[in-house]
């Protein structure tokens, strides 16, 4: 038991002894005895501290073959229990979310893609441990939400769009209400070493103290990151802490200092693969101070490290074996290095876990290793880790779940199931690791198994899909009325059947939420041609969302081969469409896609255009006149003849 009236000295003393009483299993791993002999000495909790590698990919490190020297991690690693087989997300934010929450970021809007705000509702792994007395810090890359409103930041904000007098000012709650008592941070992705801005130097600088924003701070982002956290372990060395270091290393932009370049071998010539080289050196040398210092103050005993990367590398890097990379859920980009050290005893340096864990399972586990309760809220789909480290034993990790692009996927110890649109792809991951052949034709009864594990964890979050039928509660009825939304226009002969033109109808900025589904009322005419067109949200100067491999309506149609509606012409329909795989991105325009596979005409209606969320609640998008948003585009001889109108539902033909 913790106890304040004991000294820091005192304590370390008094866990010294315990470990020191502690016999080793033949594994190298805790006896089961150990648990008697702790409970009569007086226990210090331990600290935790998690180094957060960003888009360091498998293959990356030394240890595992990489060709840039990383002694640091190698010698982490080393003295570790490695973990073969951690999940992470294939991009940031989710991660990261998952991380803090211990929670699936399907259910915490935080994926599958970048961005989304952390809801400051949920119960954050900082807020866990400062109830229980724990100093917290982070340093270095949020990502879970937007940079917090100060005078000092709106101005600069405003500044930096002054060009731009229509944008609007989204800010964040700020990393502070999450349970962090110190912060260095900056709050969105892919930002300047140097000057920490936004991709390609839009926007203004984003790094911050606590709620000070600092922008005249001048240096390399990663010297701030280990900096501030090496003064944070110092001022708290004499508590308990949770100290969460998300460095910027190696996401791009490919940037590293001078003095770092220099180091790097002369063979690695080209200008890419030296930057990157460097960049790996870096963030080895950041990961050595670190834990250096605390050597440093005599914590090594009693302090908990976990390292991993947040997801798969991207080209620059290497993932090897692995196959793919970050912006994938095969291996490459969600199979990441990571180990663990808890000395004095604790946990066997040198040896191997094979069990599942991931970032799902990093809150759970450490506040078991500290004695502490789950915090009350809502409940975590993260699993508690320590007893299967501590034992060596079996891993109550069942499954990771992704959601990506055209797929979902869901893994087990033994398999990994990805579900496409039409198809489904089974490896036996114990067997294949590299996800080189397809055995799904040879297990049926495993891809059954499976794909039901893929549906109880697609209903328990709630996720819409794009790639699969969506499940309304209730059938969906047309209801237009009013103003209703006339597309026509000519397809002229002697095109060719891959001729497209995507006409914007409305606009709408709106941040997807991974449960949400487009809704919209249709009526082809009698005199159209069959097929032809589907609707489609988009963006600006951007392909459309859907397309041959997602788009799929309630009645598992795919809107890119143009489906007539079931009542056939002159009857109107209601279309449900899932969106979840492009949360919790912004769709702002939404239009329709006229494809030349025929000469003829395309006439259709359109009405009640909305997004509907997964709490049942609505959105409009285009209800009637005003809300038409149509631009003419370019000439072309292909389609002719364009008109788009608002109309009264009894000119309908």
């Amino acid at each position: 038991m913790y106890r304040k009236s004991l000294t820091r000295r005192e304590l370390l003393r008094a866990a010294a002894r315990s470990a020191a009483a502690v016999t080793l299993a033949p594994t190298g791993l805790l006896s089961a005895g150990r648990a008697a002999t702790e409970d009569k000495e007086p226990q210090l909790r331990p600290n935790f501290v998690v180094l957060l590698a960003d888009d360091l990919g498998w293959g990356d490190i030394s240890l595992h073959g990489g060709k840039t020297p990383t002694p640091n991690i190698d010698a982490f690693f080393k003295e570790s229990v490695e973990l073969t087989t951690f999940m992470t997300c294939p991009v940031c934010s989710p991660t990261r979310a998952g991380l803090l929450t211990a929670r699936h970021n399907l259910r915490v809007g935080a994926g599958p893609k970048t961005g989304g705000e952390l809801d400051p509702a949920e119960t954050t792994i900082a807020e866990a441990f400062k109830a229980h007395g724990y100093a917290t810090g982070i340093f270095g890359k949020w990502h879970n939400g937007e940079d917090p409103d100060t005078p000092a930041f709106r101005a600069a904000w405003k500044e930096a769009f002054k060009d731009l007098p229509n944008k609007k000012f989204q800010a964040g709650h700020g990393v502070n209400v999450h349970g962090f008592d110190e912060a260095w941070v900056y709050y969105g992705g892919g930002a300047d070493y140097f000057t920490r801005r936004t991709v390609g130097g839009k926007g203004p600088v984003s790094w911050w103290h606590n709620r000070e924003y600092r922008p005249g701070d001048q240096g390399y982002t990663d010297d701030f990151i280990a900096r501030h956290a090496v003064e944070f372990l110092r001022t708290n060395k004499d508590r308990p802490f949770l100290c969460y270091v998300p460095f910027h290393l190696v996401h791009a932009p490919l940037q590293a200092k001078p003095e770092e370049l220099a180091r790097v071998p002369a063979d690695v010539a080209d200008a890419n693969p030296r930057t990157y080289a460097a960049m790996v050196m870096g963030t080895d040398d950041r990961v050595g101070a670190i834990l250096r210092e605390i050597d440093a103050m005599k914590l090594r005993d009693n302090t908990v490290v976990l390292f991993f990367s947040d997801n798969g590398a991207t080209k620059d890097g290497s993932n090897l074996p692995l196959k793919l990379g970050k912006h994938s859920a095969y291996e490459g980009g969600v199979h990441s290095p990571a180990a663990i050290r808890w000395p004095a005893g604790r946990l066997a340096a040198g040896s191997k876990y094979d069990g599942m864990m991931g970032h799902l399972d990093v809150m759970p586990t450490f506040l078991s290793m500290a004695g502490l309760p789950a915090p009350a809220g809502r409940p975590m789909d993260g699993r508690d880790v320590w007893p299967a480290l501590r034992s060596g034993g079996p891993s109550p990790v069942e499954s990771y779940y992704w959601v990506w692009d055209d797929y979902d996927v869901v893994r087990t110890a033994q398999w990994k199931l990805f579900r496409y649109l039409n198809r489904v792809e089974l490896y036996d991951i114990r067997k294949d690791l590299s996800e080189t052949t397809n055995v799904a034709d040879k297990h049926p009864d495993v891809v059954k198994e499976m794909t039901a594990r893929l549906e109880a964890w697609r209903e328990s979050t709630g996720v819409a899909l794009m790639h699969q039928a969506p499940k309304p509660p209730s059938p969906p009825r047309a209801a237009p009325q009013g103003d209703v939304l006339e597309i026509l226009a000519n397809v002229a002969p002697g095109g060719k059947p891959r001729d497209s033109v995507l006409l914007p109808l409305a606009t709408k900025p709106l941040g997807i939420l991974p449960g949400d589904c487009l809704e919209y009322d249709i009526c082809i005419a009698a005199d159209s041609l069959p097929g032809g067109f589907y609707l489609t949200p988009f963006r600006t100067n951007k392909p459309a969302v859907f397309n041959g491999r997602r788009g799929v309506d309630q009645f598992g149609r795919l809107q890119a081969d143009a489906p007539p509606t079931q009542g056939g012409p002159g009857t109107w329909e209601r279309r449900v469409i899932g969106l979840g795989n492009e949360a919790p991105n912004a769709l702002s325009r939404y239009g329709v896609v006229l494809m030349g596979r025929r000469a003829g005409t395309v006439h259709f209606y359109l009405d009640n255009l909305q997004v509907r969320r997964g709490d049942g609640s609505v959105v409009p998008i285009w209800t009637g006149a005003k809300d038409t948003r149509y631009q003419k585009p370019k000439p072309q001889q292909r389609f002719t003849d364009i008109s788009i109108r608002a109309v009264g539902l009894d000119k309908v033909k």
